[in-house]
């Protein structure tokens, strides 16, 4: 499987760092020190207060990272910082990295005001600006290499949820469901979800945003909202499910919904703003390693990934899209239940 980094991250963060005058950056988003180090480290479920996990210096082009170990850390060991409980002692590390002290202009992707008041200790003088707008801007156009690692996490995230469905049976619990997603993905070797995954059912209220001990009964939709991250990139997908053979009212509706979606999936090509395909029941992202949020300003351009997902008349359905020079191209290919 194809690590985040392919070898051209770095030098494109490089260029886009000096295009914007940016002497270093300091990092905390794990998806954006995967981005541009590779290195596989310990995922962790939860939120975390910001932290300098990645540094980037463009003077010496090097890519420098918070561990203790080499484990999994395609970098040599002179780049690698150690931890620390004690966050000063971090800071401190963080200045001694060769051209940190003298930058005039220090890019960071999050910040907390004891961080802040720390890093003012290291580069006093330095002018502090946005780091995770730089990264988006490096991260939005795919290479081949990660438009193929793409494909390979939709994979995993279609096979497992391709066993889930079988397992969809009048009685089974929308949690039981979401454990067989998940002991599925690890089957195929991907133990690490990209968000936490919804299996619920459709009622009245409309869906849930959490799996619950609620019993699946015969004729119930099903909505599936699942994703993994292989090798830090991210597959993901949405369904609604029939737990029975469709009535029909479900086929109509169903039919309606391929109406809709297909009438915002037409208007995906190089040109058109995401607020174009966005609306009260459409869903619009970016899609590579991690999340990748996208402004409503962006306009579409070939190498872009991002997942649209539509909810219309209680079905939804999310698929991840490739936006080329003619278009687009599906990159997932589970099936849509039949109607």
């Amino acid at each position: 499987m194809t690590p985040v980094n392919d070898g051209d991250h770095v030098q494109r963060c490089l260029d886009e760092m000096k295009r914007r005058d940016v002497d270093v950056l300091v990092l905390g988003r794990e998806s954006n020190a995967r981005y541009l180090s590779g290195a596989t480290r310990l995922w962790l479920s939860g939120t975390r207060p910001f932290g300098p996990g990645c540094v980037v210096v463009r003077d010496t082009g090097a890519v420098h990272l918070l561990s203790t170990t080499d484990d999994l850390i395609p970098l040599p060991r002179d780049q690698l910082f150690p931890m620390s409980w004690n966050p000063a002692t971090i800071v401190g590390t963080l200045g001694a990295i060769p051209g940190v002290a003298g930058a005039r202009r220090v890019g960071v992707d999050g910040m907390t005001p004891g961080f802040e008041h720390l890093l003012r200790n290291v580069v006093p003088d330095a002018e502090l600006v946005d780091g995770e707008h730089l990264l988006a801007s490096v991260r939005l156009i795919k290479s081949p290499s990660d438009v193929r690692a793409i494909k390979v996490a939709i994979r995993v995230a279609e096979g497992a949820l391709q066993s889930t469905v079988r397992s969809m049976v009048p009685g089974v619990r929308e949690r039981e469901l979401l454990g067989a997603f998940a002991e599925a993905a690890c089957a195929l070797g991907v133990t690490t979800p990209a968000f936490d995954g919804v299996f619920t059912v459709v009622d009245g209220a409309g869906p849930g945003s959490f799996s619950t001990d609620r019993q699946v009964r015969a004729g119930d939709l099903v909505d599936v909202s699942v994703g993994v991250l292989a090798q830090g990139w991210e597959g993901r997908l949405a369904r609604t499910w029939s737990c029975s053979p469709p009535t029909e009212s479900q086929r109509a509706a169903r039919l309606q919904w391929r109406e809709e979606r297909d009438a915002v999936v037409s208007r995906i090509r190089p040109g058109t703003r995401v607020d174009e395909l966005r609306a009260p029941r459409v869903d619009v992202r970016g899609v590579g390693a991690g999340d990748e949020l996208l402004d409503d300003t962006q306009a579409l351009e070939a190498g872009m990934v991002l997942a649209v997902g539509v909810r219309h008349a209680g079905i939804h359905g999310e698929d991840t899209f490739l936006v080329t020079d003619a278009g687009h191209e599906a990159l997932t290919t589970f099936p849509d239940q039949p109607a």
